[in-house]
């Protein structure tokens, strides 16, 4: 490519019939002057171009710094959703393992209170039937003793064999009786 400083050392050899030389030289001067602004719009064009491309590869080196890091983000984000679903189904699961423990030991400790009130139920069976029993007894040693028919028979009894005193017969009849009926 031609630089304006070609254009303006440019000398044409002259022939026979040539060209007028001034005519030649204030065109080669205006042809130079145009030259010369359009090569300098060329340069300053080129520099600006290089300039804008290395921010177009700066930009284009953003963009992908920008994208590596988007995809980083979304696949941190992935792996610690993944990593907290696969938490929250672990304490879910413990979680479930504890109430069914809880469940049995529940279960065990109802097993036990009602093998426990089944017990005291045979327990209180058992004392309401000694009570009862006692009691009957009770019973029968007051009837006993109030019979009065009964001691008087026995006093009677007692007169024919033995000549004591009918009140000593009675202080007797009330000793015999009373150690047997304390100790039953």
């Amino acid at each position: 490519m031609l630089t304006p400083v070609d254009l303006e050392t440019m000398v044409f050899r002259r022939g026979l019939r040539g060209y007028r030389t001034r005519e030649v030289q204030e065109f080669m001067k205006r042809i130079t002057a145009d030259y010369e602004k359009l090569y300098k719009e060329n340069f300053d064009l080129k520099e600006k171009l290089e300039a804008l491309e290395e921010q177009l590869n700066a930009y284009r080196q953003m963009e992908k710094t920008l994208n590596d890091t988007l995809y980083l983000a979304q696949e941190t984000a992935n792996e610690m959703k993944a990593a907290g679903e696969k938490k929250a189904e672990v304490i879910l699961r413990e979680a479930e393992q504890r109430a069914e423990q809880m469940k049995m030991r529940v279960r065990e400790e109802i097993q036990t209170e009602l093998q426990n009130l089944a017990e005291l139920k045979q327990q209180v069976e058992f004392f309401r039937i000694q009570l009862k029993r006692f009691l009957q007894t009770l019973i029968e040693i007051a009837d006993r003793r109030l019979d009065l028919d009964e001691i008087w028979d026995k006093m009677m009894e007692l007169s024919r064999h033995d000549p004591v005193p009918v009140a000593a017969g009675r202080e007797a009849a009330a000793s015999e009786e009373t150690p047997e009926e304390t100790l039953s």
